[in-house]
């Protein structure tokens, strides 16, 4: 097919450019993407995002550990309810690498989801919740 292709462009290019093909052209541009998952934040992320006092989509930011087997549960299941087409955005941030963090937000069970809107603590849950529950959760922010 490519043979074919590069066959008849050298031939059009042979008769002159009146008769030279017409080829599609592709043409790409960039756009903003929407950020919903911010996984491993940092201290800095978390500042930017779940404590701007602006932003007034809410954002979930579920506390874990890498050694907790219901985090690695829960987590998946935020993420099938956040995302572009949701209202709500996912911060992941590990007490392990952060645990001053942790701390400032009372964190001392795993997994703990504390709902911040407007840079200010909305709601919270501590401990593994299915999926019923956590739509209960979102509904009451």
């Amino acid at each position: 097919m490519l043979t074919k292709v590069l066959r008849s462009t050298h031939a059009a290019v042979k008769a002159g450019p009146s008769a030279r093909p017409v080829l599609a052209q592709r043409s790409f541009h960039a756009s903003r993407i929407a950020q919903d998952h911010f996984l491993d934040a940092n201290d800095e992320a978390f500042s930017k995002r779940a404590l701007d006092e602006a932003n007034a989509k809410p954002i979930l930011v579920d506390f874990y550990a890498e050694w907790c087997q219901p985090c690695r549960v829960l987590t998946p299941l935020l993420k099938s309810h956040t995302g572009p087409d949701s209202a709500y955005d996912l911060m992941t941030v590990n007490v392990d690498d952060y645990p001053d963090l942790a701390a400032k937000f009372k964190v001392s069970a795993l997994p703990t989801v504390v709902a911040f809107k407007n840079g200010a603590v909305k709601n919270k849950f501590v401990g593994f919740r299915g999926d019923a529950d956590i739509k209960k959760f979102l509904g009451l922010l």
